[in-house]
């Protein structure tokens, strides 16, 4: 069970890494020009750490109105940002979030399963 957890975290770590670079290295780019070039202002303005990736993924990727994406985000306009987006923006996005929310099950769930020495 140990060696399975620590595959999997290892594997997810490195999918998120290859994800969350060319998330934020190429989607973003393309989204934040589509949205100046048609006069808009950029995707989500604040950067916290490296939250805006994320915000924008969970905005594009996810159905609007669940806890998870909400109308009212206060870093975002999520129906502007999702008019930008792409399909293919959308499904990077989705595996982004996935990658995300997977990670950290895995965490809580292996919280309770690794060994404490």
């Amino acid at each position: 069970m140990e060696d399975f957890l620590y595959s999997a975290l290892l594997g997810l770590v490195l999918l998120l890494a290859v994800f969350w670079f060319y998330f934020s290295y190429v989607t973003i780019p393309r989204i934040d020009k589509r949205m100046l070039d048609a006069g808009a202002g950029r995707a989500c303005p604040v950067d916290i750490m490296g939250l805006r990736v994320f915000v924008i993924a969970n905005a594009i990727s996810l159905p609007v109105g669940n806890i998870l994406n909400h109308e009212h985000d206060p870093f975002i306009d999520v129906y502007t940002v999702r008019a930008f987006a792409n399909k293919n923006d959308k499904f990077v996005g989705f595996i982004l979030t996935i990658t995300i929310y997977a990670l950290i099950a895995l965490g809580v769930f292996g919280s309770f399963f690794l060994p404490e020495t």
